[in-house]
């Protein structure tokens, strides 16, 4: 591919890639698995093999800059966000003991005997969640399942593990998204300026829910706040304050932004060949395989950055230090000469999970057991509710702008 097409093939904000990003993985793969992306000046990763070598080489290839976004700050928006911690990496993304150590109390919170006290409460919420969707009938138009199953159902179970407040949980919502949109999203400057202020002012929330654990609160003691607050204190603190606040803004955005886009993206590819809905309905143990198949075939999480702390090799490519990477984790699922058929949605498939859809090596997404619970319920449980679901008349998948981060659609308008 010269270089004019990897530019052409590579354009997060074009409808086609939005769309399906999987073709430009594909056409990339067989001839440039690390193809330079002139015009963002990035690499970008799509090779099976060479996806492996980055995702092991977390001395050469960091991963502090994975939050910085990849659309160009305005001089105006950028000069409030650095007065914030958004440039401030999160330890989740740093190496060495410092990961090594955080990673470990992170780990304490999504212990198979926690997700085994939660499950209960999770599959509550979604039964209430169908339910109420239930009661408000099917229609042509159909009923949105993004806004109303999706996106609620891994946002109450997050901020209850977490302890954000029932009252706040709508405005800590806003500014999640304009955290993200910050990241992703090709704004105007003063969208970006007045999304900054917000941000600046959601850290400034995080940081007095902190620290309001400072009286002790014996009802708070097991949520991931109080645990974090408690992390910052002693002679050897696990981590600072302005760490705690990075933590938490990060939790809070991994712990439902990429499952309510995982649920949706599977009930969209089982509904949109009904007979697959029918086997899921006949056969709910057959969740956890759809569950599997999203991730492999259309993952909510695209890929993350990395920035070479010296030149390091990619496969073939030598990348220079200081240059940033794209690590398309998407693209292994669909690579043909390891999975037979993998343009194909099937839930036939055995063996264990062929895809990277929560990452490799140090940096594996810790909350991987959740998401997959959570999808697994949701699809249980909307099976059971509806077992008539099918796609709205006349809808066509739209997708939002995620970069070469996020796969989600805008909405899901079901019937039944």
């Amino acid at each position: 591919m010269a270089d004019w097409e990897i530019e052409e093939v590579f354009d997060p904000l074009s409808e086609q890639f939005m769309a399906c990003p999987y073709a430009a993985y594909a056409k990339a793969r067989g001839t440039v698995p690390v193809a330079h992306h002139r015009g963002f000046d990035e690499y970008i990763v799509t090779g099976r093999a060479e996806l492996h070598s980055a995702l092991r080489d977390s001395t050469g290839l960091t991963s502090r800059h994975n939050l910085d976004g990849h659309v160009p700050i305005a001089p105006q928006a950028k000069e409030v966000l650095e007065g914030t911690l958004f440039y401030q990496p999160a330890l989740y993304n740093l190496a060495g003991p410092a990961h090594t150590r955080f990673r470990a109390f992170i780990n304490e919170y999504f212990t198979p005997r926690k997700l085994r006290v939660l499950e209960p409460r999770i599959r509550e919420v979604a039964r209430e969640l169908a339910a109420e969707l239930a009661g408000g009938g099917g229609t042509a138009e159909g009923v949105d399942l993004l806004a109303r199953f999706a996106y609620p159902l891994p946002y109450t179970v997050i901020s209850e593990v977490i302890g954000v407040p029932v009252a706040d949980r709508a405005a800590v919502k806003e500014w999640n998204n304009a955290w993200l949109l910050l990241q992703v999203a090709p704004l105007t400057p003063d969208q970006q300026l007045a999304f900054a202020g917000q941000l600046a002012a959601y850290e400034e929330y995080l940081r007095e829910l902190l620290l309001a654990r400072a009286d002790g609160a014996p009802e708070a003691d097991e949520d991931l706040i109080g645990g974090l607050y408690r992390a910052t204190l002693g002679e050897d603190p696990l981590c600072t304050l302005d760490q705690a606040v990075v933590a938490l803004r990060f939790m809070i955005a991994a712990g439902h932004e990429t499952t309510t886009n995982l649920i949706a993206n599977a009930v969209h590819q089982l509904l949109t060949v009904p007979e697959r809905w029918a086997a899921v309905v006949a056969d709910p143990a057959l969740a956890a395989a759809a569950v599997e198949e999203t991730l492999r075939h259309d993952s909510s999480v695209q890929g993350a950055l990395r920035v070479a702390t010296e030149d390091v090799r990619i496969g073939d490519t030598l990348v220079p230090a200081g240059s940033r990477v794209r690590v398309m984790f998407a693209a292994a699922g669909r690579d043909p000469e390891v999975v037979p058929d993998a343009e194909e949605f099937r839930l036939d498939r055995t063996g264990p999970p062929n895809h990277l859809g929560f990452g490799f090596g140090v940096h594996f997404c810790v909350g991987a057991p959740l998401a997959r619970l959570e999808t697994r319920a949701a699809l249980e449980t909307l099976a059971e509710a509806f077992p008539h679901l099918r796609l709205a008349d006349g809808f066509r998948p739209r997708h939002l702008p995620g970069g070469f981060i996020f796969h989600a659609l805008e909405s899901l308008p079901v019937t039944w």
